[in-house]
């Protein structure tokens, strides 16, 4: 074996991993993120109960996979034998040290050995959505298609992305607050569109409240996931289309009278969208008179994250979001995106829309990105979550979040 291939097979030494199996029974992508030992080309890692689903899914699974520091290593799981078992444990204490191991693993069933199945592929860390490495000329100078670019790190993203999300606790605040906000207007009666439905989490979570969801995204992975959880949870009001924001209106076809009443986009899925005329023109063309967009997009001034970085002593950071396009960081790969002020994003539909509400998501909490700054020091600070549904939607908060939530009504 080559030395630069003899490295590659060897990760590098971060404090924890994250392993990939499939769902015995979904097949959907499990993550779970576990301390970890390497020794002679395997992972081990150690178990509270042996019969816990990740542990049951590693050792049925032939596609099980570890992602570790940029590197994705195919495994083959199977259970540690006890002098292995006595090894790795001693390895835990070198590496994470005595108490956590009698904490964490002092009664743990069974250690898992995860051997690898060849070299790994290159996938950069994922990491928070202003983590990207490169600059905007830099990846212009590539001459990459932008569009191919956009599917391709959402594919990336998809098998990590429900777990990423949800452990990020301003991530799944602006969810719920988003769907909450959406459903002041919806009834059961009503056909909604999605735009960028991502893996599905919104729509799965609105489901139960209309009649049918046409759940759109532009990212084949993302879409084959929500089919995977159409079927596990037998949801039959959800219909999942591969298509740009852009074409939307192509979906006219699949619509009950070619019309919905309400299409929505959330999560800033509209900022990776170069081509925001078309998209106003083709989703004008499926909404009913006087119906309704709610879309939500990445604010290009956040009051929240410049005062956080200030705080931090910060200052070549209180505003990274001065020039646009700006590169973010999805699914380990580096692509542009376009954040927008209120008032440039509202041009864009002043010929077919009136503007109803705009409110901040969040007006008071930092950027998702800060979430673990957040969360440190929630306990003194949660009262600012009680207050944002008071102050989210007032002028000027509501035009200075870190996204903005726009209720607009067709002409």
């Amino acid at each position: 074996m080559s030395e630069p291939e003899n490295s590659m097979r060897v990760p590098p030494k971060i404090g924890t991993i994250k392993l990939i199996t499939a769902g015995r029974i979904t097949g959907l992508p499990h993550v779970v993120e576990l301390r970890y030992t390497h020794q002679d080309d395997s992972f081990y890692v150690l178990a509270g109960r042996a019969n816990t689903d990740w542990v049951s899914n590693a050792l049925k699974s032939e596609s099980s996979k570890v992602h570790v520091g940029g590197l994705v290593f195919k495994v083959e799981a199977s259970v540690a034998s006890e002098k292995e078992r006595k090894s790795v444990s001693e390895d835990f204490v070198r590496r994470y040290g005595r108490r956590v191991v009698k904490d964490w693993y002092a009664d743990a069933e069974i250690a898992l050995r995860l051997r690898q199945k060849g070299p790994p592929s290159l996938k950069g860390e994922v990491g928070g959505e202003l983590d990207s490495k490169s600059s905007f000329g830099a990846w212009q100078s590539r001459h990459l298609k932008y569009e191919s670019e956009v599917s391709a790190a959402f594919n990336s993203a998809s098998e990590e992305y429900d777990f990423t999300i949800s452990r990020n606790f301003v991530n799944t605040w602006i969810r719920s607050r988003s769907i909450s906000l959406l459903l002041n207007y919806i009834r059961r009666s009503d056909t909604l569109l999605e735009i960028g439905c991502g893996t599905g989490a919104e729509a799965i979570k609105i489901s139960p409240h209309v009649r049918r969801i046409f759940a759109t995204d532009v990212a084949k992975g993302m879409i084959g996931l929500l089919r995977l959880k159409i079927k596990a949870r037998r949801l039959e009001n959800i219909v999942p289309i591969e298509v740009r924001a852009s074409e939307i209106a192509r979906v006219r076809e699949y619509l009950p009278d070619h019309k919905v009443r309400i299409a929505y986009s959330f999560n800033g899925a509209l900022n990776c969208e170069p081509h925001l005329i078309e998209f106003v023109r083709g989703v004008s063309s499926v909404l009913e008179e006087d119906g309704y967009l709610i879309c939500s997009i990445r604010n290009r001034l956040c009051i929240t994250e410049a005062l956080s970085h200030a705080v931090a002593l910060q200052f070549g950071r209180l505003n990274p979001r001065k020039f646009q396009p700006i590169m973010v960081s999805v699914g380990g790969r580096d692509i542009p995106s376009t954040y927008y002020a209120p008032s440039e994003f509202v041009d864009f539909f002043r010929v077919e829309f009136k503007l109803r509400k705009t409110i901040a998501l969040p007006a008071l909490l930092p950027p998702a990105y800060l979430n673990s700054y957040y969360v440190r020091f929630r306990h003194v600070m949660s009262i600012l979550e009680r207050l944002e549904p008071y102050l989210g939607g007032s002028f000027p908060l509501n035009r200075l979040g870190d996204q903005t939530l726009f209720v607009f009504q067709k002409m």
